[in-house]
């Protein structure tokens, strides 16, 4: 792949290659000008045929553009048959379409305006605040469950549980239901086979309807009951899917990779261990330096734009890149350091524009607290899995492991009053 770009090949092919390392293709970009490149997809996932032709948006300066430009936009209706015409081997054919993608995410204004306005103030920082004990209680409660292992699984014993736990408290959606609807996003969010995808989001639709004519009956003070009250039913229903797949995914995926880049610099991690007021510093760098988005949802060009020097032909499929753009060297200085200190805050971890991340304050919050509970329970801990055995998912967006062995197992519990005087702030 990184050939294709050496070599002027367009356009460039993203394989699996790509999601096991991203940052060696931008930095290739990044040589040859970090202007727009035409790539094809070669996995799909969700309403994404595979193989599908697009435009990626790499330099900070050309992201920003993209996110203001409303000659860039995102309707969901519309971008069903451009995705068709850029697959190489059609997408509607792969039948791609559900209820489930036809959310806040992927619409502008004025939808995106009437299915974002009943969340905005359940996500702000002072609603997301109180929950700091209750998250700790949790990440507590799912290391438990491990306590006195030789090892164990930080993604499947550990980030899953504990982020899903989180977004299910948040949403007002059933804990015990967790392995369900868990296999179920990850089957969409991956490159599965059309006809699983199908079966899967079918389910997820099912069972979310569930809940929101549950909430209907008899209204809790949630957010589930917020968007049924709010919302018409597939409105509802494509608005907690959103929710709850993003909302677990990058915070899961932002611990494991988080810890490993802390695992790559020795010096870090120790000042983090030693020093737990380090943690929301040392979060807010991972945001941007292993951004838990690597490429953004789609947009798509309405007419011909320039970008960077290039020009983008009307009706392309565009994503921006925005872990290469957190990388740029034009806006950061010393862009691949990782320093736990000396956060560089703005990144664009959490997007842009009016489709910034709802959940930002509680995803920050919510990694904040995992690692405080990780720091102190964890002393030892290091990586075990070799990163010749580290198997990235099959994602253009989400990146993340299946799974990261770590060891030695967490401590016994202690005091609340250890805890507390320990604890970040």
């Amino acid at each position: 792949m990184t050939s294709d770009i050496h070599e002027n090949r367009c356009p460039v092919r993203l394989d699996v290659d790509f999601y096991r390392d991203p940052y060696s293709i931008y930095r290739a970009i990044k040589q040859r000008g970090n202007k727009p490149t035409e790539v094809v997809l070669e996995t799909g996932m969700a309403y994404l045929p595979p193989n599908l032709r697009a435009w990626m948006v790499t330099s900070c300066e050309d992201v920003e553009f993209v996110l203001r430009d409303a000659r860039f936009r995102k309707s969901f209706d519309e971008a069903m048959p451009l995705f068709a015409a850029s697959a190489r081997d059609g997408g509607q054919e792969q039948d791609r379409s559900s209820l489930l993608y036809d959310n806040m995410a992927n619409n502008d204004p004025p939808i995106h305006t009437a299915l974002r306005k009943p969340l905005n103030s359940s996500f702000t920082a002072r609603a997301v605040a109180p929950k700091r004990q209750a998250m700790r209680e949790l990440a507590e409660s799912v290391l438990d469950a491990v306590a006195g292992q030789e090892s164990f699984d930080l993604v499947q014993d550990f980030a899953f549980p504990y982020s899903i736990g989180v977004i299910c408290d948040t949403l007002g959606v059933p804990r015990e239901d967790r392995e369900t609807f868990h296999q179920w996003v990850q089957t969409i969010t991956s490159d599965a086979e059309p006809e699983v995808l199908r079966r899967d989001a079918q389910r997820m639709v099912g069972y979310l309807r569930g809940l929101i004519t549950q909430r209907r009956e008899t209204g809790t003070d949630d957010i589930l009951t917020q968007l049924a009250l709010s919302l018409s039913e597939s409105q509802a229903v494509a608005q907690a899917y959103a929710l709850l797949a993003a909302g677990y995914e990058t915070s899961a995926n932002l611990i494991v990779t988080g810890l490993l880049v802390l695992e790559s610099d020795p010096d870090q991690k120790a000042r983090v261990w030693r020093d737990r007021s380090l943690v929301p510093t040392a979060v807010e760098e991972m945001l941007r330096h292993q951004s838990p988005f690597n490429l953004s949802l789609y947009r798509y060009a309405t007419e011909s734009v320039e970008v960077g020097g290039v020009t983008i032909p009307a009706g392309s499929i565009v994503f921006l890149a925005f872990a290469a753009a957190n990388r740029d060297d034009a806006r950061f200085e010393d862009p691949d350091r990782f320093t736990v200190d000396k956060p560089r805050r703005e990144h664009l971890a959490f997007g842009g524009g009016i489709h910034n991340c709802i959940g930002k304050h509680l995803a920050r919050l919510e990694a904040e607290v995992a690692f405080d509970v990780l720091v102190r329970r964890c002393p030892d801990l290091s990586v075990r899995t070799k990163p010749q055995h580290m198997e990235w998912k099959a994602s253009p967006t989400f990146r993340g492991l299946r799974n990261l062995v770590v060891a030695p197992g967490p401590q016994r519990s202690r005091s609340g009053a250890e805890e507390a005087g320990g604890a970040a702030s």
